[in-house]
């Protein structure tokens, strides 16, 4: 596991944190009590998650890529389509594939789905309740870079259709594979990988590593991980943690 601290108030600090294995229940009470009880909005969390990963991506690519982007429905999605946002900004050509209807999609999701189309210059998005098309199938094999941002913590398990057909051709593009949070199909606490799970060569998650990822055959269904804040403060954070 990598730990990127660009961005921390406190590097030490926040490696010290970030160092940690935080299980998927921990995380996601990470988000609440920022949220709740620190007033931080989720959409600024969502938007500090996403410009790391761009940063990240930008870092680990010399040049703009050709990247497709699949986004779920939930907050994991929302992070693809900030993402998206913020690839695009940096001269990134971007196919997004949503999946849909967007009625569906989380409140951050749709949220961001308005910022990403809005005006004359909003981006196209495909959005897809079945196979992928023709078109969206060649479009990916041209990429030089797919995200996955299709369920992140919540992904383990077969992934069903449409997605188990999206990740089947996901895997077969001889680029550079990229997860979110983590990866799809694969079970964040065991490390179980279904048989259509998402073939990352990265995974970049957020806060802390999740159990799965301390194990010894980690690599294999997560490529290497990378660990990036989400602009909770430090000490936030170590308050929050302290909590159990």
């Amino acid at each position: 596991m990598k730990n990127d601290e660009e961005g921390a108030d406190n590097p030490t600090a926040w490696s010290r944190l970030s160092d940690r294995t935080l299980t998927v229940e921990q995380s996601r009470a990470v988000d609440r009590l920022a949220i709740e009880a620190y007033g931080m909005h989720s959409l600024v969390l969502m938007e500090n998650a996403a410009l790391g990963c761009a940063e990240w991506l930008q870092h680990r690519c010399a040049t703009p890529q050709i990247t497709s982007i699949l986004c779920g429905r939930g907050n994991n999605g929302g992070d693809g389509l900030a993402i998206a946002r913020h690839l695009t900004i940096r001269g990134w050509p971007c196919q997004i594939i949503l999946l849909g209807p967007t009625a569906k999609l989380s409140t951050d999701a749709q949220a961001n789905l308005r910022i990403l189309t809005a005006g004359e210059g909003g981006l196209p998005i495909e959005i897809l309740d079945g196979a992928l098309p023709t078109a969206a199938r060649a479009r990916m094999s041209r990429s030089t870079v797919v995200i996955d941002a299709l369920l992140g913590t919540g992904g383990g398990g077969a992934p069903r259709a449409p997605l188990d057909d999206w990740l089947r051709e996901a895997n077969k593009c001889q680029t550079l594979r990229v997860a979110i949070d983590v990866p799809t199909g694969v079970d964040a606490t065991t490390g179980e990988a279904a048989s259509s799970h998402f073939h990352a060569d990265s995974t970049l998650t957020f806060v802390a590593q999740k159990p799965a990822m301390a194990l010894p055959h980690a690599e294999q269904v997560f490529g290497r991980v990378h660990v990036l804040p989400i602009g909770i403060p430090v000490q936030m954070m170590q308050e929050i943690l302290d909590k159990w």
